[in-house]
Parts: structure tokens; C-alpha cells; sequence
């Protein structure tokens, strides 16, 4: 080529490349996902370290666990890490109050432009959160890396999605958030999405409840070994949700209706039927939802966690408190340092030792390992 052509050729190169601008803005493939996800998750996959895999952690005698946090977007709406004691539930609270498993929700806010982008950064930022925590936290997929990173002294911490908007894609999303380190999903928060309808608008007719992309969701959530969340879903939407899938299903932040009657909160057939099906219901600390009237105290949330052992048993009733997210919380229930006086109330009221070892986080790791068990194999996902 004569030397002015390949100069020109050359100039032509520069000025298409500056005109296009750089590259690092768009989102993230599905493999970049995966190949950034990595870094920062306690262990690779289970196939991939079996042959390296530690022996197996002591089975834990008592376990602290909360099943939704709302951390990492008070962080980003205030601006401050997660060592900022204005935060409900602040990393010094959680481990000074002996908190082991915290569930850390990525949440969607209602008509969010960009719903991927934002779940992928809150994702992103929860595991920023993990890294910065100076070794004191560990980011955790599953229930063998929950036990290994607790018996080590350390915070574990799970990822959630709480708002099946940012499930652009269906199922090529959920598994690119898998890959960044997702463990739990909800399909819907107060909006409804493509996939289901929400307790805060219901649709009705044959839109109601679980979409067929919706039914998919759920199928390879089961697949992947995700867990299935339904606070926030229509009562159709919480029914076919917990019939349909395999795996047991929980509602992470959800109280009894039949106390509190108000949409979110769940009827009493679908807390029975949540048990029945060997899963598990948080019960929250947003006062307006745990009692009508005046601010709620400790003690009613007493009353709703009796209520939903009466109706479920005490095997599938755990706590998930939605701290940090602009909740009106008890008085004397509103930091890590009101466990134990939790777990003190609940023994008064005559529950037993076993019963409250489970509500405090015991039937998390069951209900984890059921949910795991009914994955597919390497080879089908």
C-alpha cells in the first residue's frame, strides 16, 4: 500500500475511534459477569473446588440471621460506608450483636429507566461492601459457604434482588445476576413486573398472578438453585409461585394478614402452605405491618412471630427486619442490639430454647439446604 494510503487509513482509524467514545460505559455482558464475579465470592463454583473443597464446618448449635436488609441503597442514598452507625443496621452493630448471616437486598425502585443497570450496580456495591470490610465479611452462594464462613468468625452475606423489573432479559438476566452472585429473587416490590403482579397493584383477569415468562422464572430459579422470595407478590402471584416451584419458597419480610390486615402481609392459608411445602416466613419490624393503631412495639412483633409459629411452626418462621429501608421500626426494636432482647421476649412467652434457635436463623440454613438439594446438576444448568 503506498505509504500516503496507509497514513490515511491510519488518521481515518483515530478520528472513527475518538467519534465512538469509550467503551467502558456500556453495562456488563453476561461474561463479563461471570468472569468479574470471581474476585470477590467466598469460593468458585462447587464443581470447580471440589477437589480442593475444606472439610465440612461444624454443624452450628445457634445462628443469627436477618433475611432482608435494605443497607446498600440507605448507603448510597446518604452517602456513607457501612462502618456509619446511622445506619439501622450498620456493620459494628451487626458484629457486635452477633449477627451471622445478613440478606442484603438489591433493591429496584418503581419506574427506575434502567432497571438491569441499577440491580447490576447494587449488586456491585454489595460486594464493595464485602471488600472493604477489612476481612470481617464474606460473600456467600450457598449453604456450605455460609457455615464454613460463620465457623470463621465472619459476617456471611447473601445477595437478593428484590424487584423482578430488572430482569430485562428473563431468564438471560436472572442467570447473568446469578453469575454476579445472586442467591435469592423476588419477582416483583410495589410495582408489578413482566413476570408478576404485586400486592401493591394486583392486576386482574388473566393477567393476575405469574406471567408464563414469570412461570420460566421460577423454573430455572429452581434449576440454579436460587431462592424464591414473595413479600411484595398479589395473593394469585404468592399462590402460583408456591405451587409451581419444586423448591420450597420464603417470604424474607412478610407478617400474618389475620393480625395485621393490610395487602403486603399474607393470608393464612399461604403461610400454611408455605410450611407445608417446607419453607419459611420472615417476619418484619415495619410497625405499620406488625399492628394497626399506635407505634409498634417489640412486643407486637412478639404476637406476629407467635402468630406465624401457631400457623406454620416454629420450624418455618424466621426474622427478616427490612432495616434501612425507611422503615418505621419498634422503638425498642430498631438496631442489631435488639436481638437478644427478641430472643428474651420470645422465651417469656413460653416458646422453647430449640424453637428460638430456629427463628433466629436455624431454619434459614435448613430451608437453604432444602432449596439447593432440588437444584439441577452442572450438566443440566
Amino acid at each position: 500500500m503506498p505509504r500516503f494510503l496507509l497514513l490515511s487509513a491510519t488518521l481515518l482509524f483515530s478520528l472513527l475511534s475518538a467519534c465512538a467514545g469509550p467503551a467502558a460505559t456500556a453495562l456488563p455482558t453476561e461474561s463479563s459477569a461471570t468472569s468479574e464475579s470471581a474476585s470477590d465470592l467466598e469460593s468458585a463454583s462447587p464443581a470447580a473446588s471440589a477437589a480442593t473443597a475444606p472439610p465440612p464446618a461444624p454443624e452450628p448449635t445457634d445462628l443469627l440471621v436477618d433475611l432482608h436488609l435494605d443497607t446498600v441503597t440507605a448507603m448510597v442514598e446518604e452517602g456513607v460506608p457501612w462502618t456509619d452507625r446511622s445506619l439501622e443496621a450498620s456493620l459494628p452493630e451487626l458484629l457486635e450483636a452477633g449477627v451471622d448471616v445478613v440478606v442484603q437486598a438489591a433493591w429496584i425502585p418503581r419506574g427506575d429507566p434502567n432497571p438491569r443497570g441499577t440491580g447490576i450496580g447494587k449488586i456491585r456495591r454489595i460486594r464493595n461492601m464485602v471488600r472493604q470490610s477489612k476481612g470481617q465479611a464474606a460473600l456467600v452462594t450457598g449453604p456450605d459457604q455460609l457455615l464454613r464462613v460463620v465457623s470463621e468468625g465472619r459476617l456471611a452475606v447473601v445477595i437478593a434482588l428484590e424487584g423482578g423489573t430488572a430482569l430485562t432479559a428473563g431468564t438471560e438476566t436472572l442467570r447473568e445476576f446469578r453469575d454476579l452472585g445472586l442467591s435469592m429473587v423476588g419477582l416483583t416490590w410495589t410495582e408489578s413486573s413482566p413476570y408478576a403482579d404485586s400486592s401493591a397493584e394486583p392486576r386482574s383477569g388473566d393477567a393476575a398472578g405469574l406471567t408464563p415468562e414469570g412461570r420460566e422464572l421460577v423454573v430455572l430459579a429452581n434449576d440454579l438453585g436460587l431462592m424464591i422470595d414473595v413479600s411484595h407478590m398479589s395473593d394469585r402471584a404468592t399462590d402460583e409461585t408456591i405451587a409451581l416451584s419444586r423448591a420450597p419458597v420464603l417470604a424474607s419480610h412478610s407478617n400474618a394478614r389475620s393480625l395485621c390486615d393490610v395487602p403486603r402481609n399474607l393470608l393464612d392459608s399461604q403461610i400454611r402452605a408455605i410450611a407445608a411445602k417446607g419453607g419459611l416466613v420472615g417476619a418484619m419490624f415495619h410497625g405499620p405491618f406488625v399492628s394497626k393503631g399506635q407505634r409498634a412495639r417489640r412486643q407486637d412483633v412478639v404476637r406476629q412471630l407467635q402468630g406465624l409459629v401457631e400457623l406454620a411452626g416454629a420450624e418455618h418462621v424466621g426474622l427478616g427486619s427490612d432495616w434501612d429501608g425507611k422503615i418505621q421500626s419498634p422503638l425498642d426494636l430498631n438496631s442489631p442490639a435488639h436481638f437478644r432482647p427478641l430472643s428474651d421476649d420470645l422465651k417469656t412467652a413460653g416458646m422453647t430454647a430449640s424453637e428460638i434457635a430456629g427463628i433466629r436463623g436455624l431454619n434459614f440454613l435448613r430451608f437453604w439446604r432444602a432449596v439447593d438439594a432440588a437444584r439441577l446438576g452442572p450438566k443440566a444448568r
